[in-house]
């Protein structure tokens, strides 16, 4: 008997009342969880897209300044005098006699200050004269003042005279360097270059690395980003356009990520020269971190807004390099970022042009589309990702707003935790008011209960009393009414147990013992989709030529019953048995959609179940299994002794499929292999003849483990 079959009336009501009301209150949780979510995940959406947006004014905004400052710088008197007589200094410079001391001194310098500076920011192995400048002008201004600067490295640009040179050079640097150097402090940039629009010689620079005074034409920096601007410019010459250069390695500046804007200074009618700006990083970290306040601009513990280029490198810091410097370079290597790559982001102190962003949104607005998505972050985060094209100023980027999506969830989590805790209370709440309605409802019940087993135990003389006017009552009534004509329906009952007793002896399945029941004559069905299994035993007789018959047939029989329970837990109606020979079919009395899947299933515990009773009896037991699917026609053969059989080519196919079997095999037909060869694994065993001269591959199942013999 089955569980459900054990549990008494109240109980069943008090699961069903349980079941109704906890399905009633999961539904609503989930309902409400889904919801809460959702709105919570487009909130957090509108909020990224809403600062990504901001954000994107605010560079734009930036950039525009930018642009609007280097336009009011061209037109600044100081800088076109400056430039003008820069360049007549920088000519007079070339006449100068450098000796052979000053060119060591120089030399000196690359190899004891720039190279290891240059070699511990980028690597590799860099060398002296791939950097050292050999024009007259350049090695003069270089010694006087970058080498023999007292200054140390990052100050240079605090020598306003260089004491050794008493040509035209230093008296115009005097003159101008302090106003020039100002300038670029109170504007926030981080170098100021002044440029002879024919040579390409950077005339001037406010900062002094190796740059300055080098030809960006022809000198060592020629392939620079910053060069590329200048030759841009100087082969437009257009007054008041503005070029801006995106980021690049810059080595002047010891592999340092530079960006750069120019534009042509005009005297009149006349070309003055180039004015350059190198930009600094800072001010546009400012605008993408909201000045590192993140809590307070809306974007929480985990939330950022970042850029990125076109060749898929940052260009602004990320917030967790900023927050947690040794935290985040930790995260890098346990995603299996190359060391080099790390170290450089280390040393340098910043991600722009050294973290690589991949993934879906940056290749999506890259091609120019606009939108969010959940993806994987750089740093192998699971992030919800609002991102756009920024195309500002010449500059192709792209602009990303992200949020941690374990952040997102958690006050979700804090909902679904509060649900549990309310919906266990009150599933308390509902079981004991459960229990009490269960116990209310079910009295009847067990008054007739009661009476029914007086009845049983042989009384006659019993009357239940049910105030009620409902099913109770009327079940009450019905009841009394019962009991009152026992005894006139017990001859019919006698004859009705002894008809009952006739069908039960009847080995007929229970719709067909129905079907003679109700006094169909001739039962005969044609019946699609059924899976025949024929199978054959061999070994099961002993070998002894003594052995007791009624050892083999307890054997048989322990075998048919462990037989017979597979057939039942797998659905599968045994047909008969002759023999050592089982019939069975799948589908047949329950139509079923997987009836081909369940008879390999039971194939399957067959050959389980044969081996293990072979081995528990010391014999060599051998199942061949035959299976196939298509019509048959069943039905009931005899007049006084009733057989359900199975008849057609289904069947004799399967039975030809079991004899071309080998022994310990599982065999089906072409049919069945086309719907079961992607579930399991199978190979050729041969075919068998059908009719009309035609021939069927037969599969053999391939045993986990184990290959069969061939067939």
């Amino acid at each position: 008997m089955s569980f459900s079959g054990r549990l008494s009336i109240r109980s069943k009501l008090v699961i069903l009342l349980l079941l109704a009301s906890f399905a009633s209150i999961a539904v609503v949780g989930y309902q409400g969880f889904r919801s809460a979510r959702d709105a919570l995940n487009e909130a957090i959406y509108n909020e990224l897209t809403t600062l990504r947006a901001a954000k994107t004014q605010q560079v734009q905004a930036y950039f525009s300044d930018i642009h609007d400052q280097v336009l009011a710088f061209a037109e600044n008197r100081t800088i076109i005098e400056a430039l003008n007589e820069f360049r007549t200094a920088y000519n007079l410079a070339e006449r100068e006699s450098v000796s052979d001391a000053q060119r060591r001194q120089l030399a000196d310098y690359y190899r004891k200050e720039f190279i290891p500076r240059l070699k511990d920011r980028m690597g590799g192995e860099p060398e002296v004269k791939h950097y050292l400048p050999d024009g007259a002008a350049a090695v003069w201004l270089q010694y006087h003042y970058i080498a023999a600067n007292p200054n140390q490295v990052g100050s240079k640009d605090e020598l306003i005279r260089a004491t050794g040179d008493s040509g035209y050079y230093a008296q115009v640097h005097e003159r101008y360097h302090e106003s020039l150097r100002s300038l670029i402090k109170k504007f926030g940039y981080y170098d100021l270059f002044l440029i002879d629009p024919e040579s390409g010689n950077v005339i001037y620079s406010v900062f002094k690395e190796t740059d300055f005074a080098t030809s960006l034409l022809h000198g060592p920096y020629a392939s620079s980003n910053f060069a590329r601007l200048v030759k841009e410019v100087m082969r437009t010459r257009e007054r008041g356009r503005v070029r801006f250069q995106d980021y690049d390695i810059y080595v002047p500046s010891y592999g340092a990520p530079a960006a750069f804007v120019a534009v042509t200074v005009f005297d009149g009618k006349e070309i003055a020269g180039i004015l350059a700006l190198q930009v600094p990083s800072d001010e546009l970290n400012n605008v993408m971190t909201s000045n590192r306040e993140w809590e307070r601009s809306g974007m929480g513990e985990t939330g950022e807004v970042y850029l990125v280029g076109r060749n898929h490198l940052m260009r602004s810091d990320s917030r967790f390099l900023i927050q947690d410097r040794e935290r985040y370079l930790q995260m890098l290597r346990g995603i299996g970022m190359p060391a080099d790559e790390i170290r450089r982001i280390e040393k340098n102190d910043t991600t722009i042009l050294f973290q690589p962003v991949h993934g879906e949104t940056v290749d999506l607005a890259l091609s120019g589309k606009t939108g969010t998505k959940e993806v994987i972050d750089y740093r192998g985060v699971p992030v919800m990702s609002a991102y756009a094209p920024l195309r500002v100023r010449g500059m192709d980027w792209v602009i990303l707003s992200e949020m941690d999506i374990a952040e997102v969830n958690r006050p979700i989590d804090r909902f679904r935790r509060h649900v549990m805790v309310s919906a266990t209370i009150l599933g308390v709440v509902i079981t004991l008011l459960a229990l009490l309605l269960a116990s209310y409802v079910t009295r009847p019940i067990h008054a007739l209960v009661a009476g029914m087993r007086r009845v049983g135990s042989g009384e006659s003389e019993v009357r239940v009393k049910v105030d009620s006017l409902d099913e109770f009552g009327e079940l009450a009534d019905s009841f009394n009414t019962m009991v009152e004509g026992i005894r006139q329906q017990k001859q019919i009952i006698e004859d009705k147990e002894q008809e009952n007793a006739l069908l039960l002896h009847s080995i007929l399945p229970e719709s067909v013992a129905q079907r003679m029941k109700a006094g169909e004559q001739q039962i005969v069905d044609r019946i699609p989709n059924v899976s025949v299994i024929v199978t054959m035993l061999t070994g099961l007789s002993s070998p002894g030529e003594d052995e007791d018959p009624a050892d083999s047939i307890a054997r048989l029989n322990h075998l048919i019953a462990e037989l017979d329970d597979a057939a039942e837990a797998h659905g599968v109606d045994k047909i008969k048995t002759v023999g050592d020979d089982y019939i069975a079919a799948c589908g047949l009395l329950t139509p079923r959609l997987d009836h081909d899947k369940r008879a390999l299933e039971f194939a399957r515990e067959m050959m389980s179940s044969v081996r293990r009773i072979g081995q528990e009896c010391g014999l060599e037991l051998e199942l061949r299994v035959g299976i196939h699917s298509g019509t048959v026609l069943a039905g009931v053969i005899g007049r006084h002794r009733f057989t359900y059989d199975i008849w057609g080519s289904t069947v004799d196919l399967a039975s030809e499929i079991c004899s071309v079997a080998a022994p310990g095999s599982i065999c089906i037909s072409g049919q069945m292999y086309s719907q079961l060869h992607d579930r399991e694994g199978f190979r050729e065993a041969g075919q068998v003849h059908i009719k009309g001269g035609e021939s069927m591959q037969v599969w053999c199942l391939v045993p986990v483990g184990k290959e069969p013999a061939d067939a």
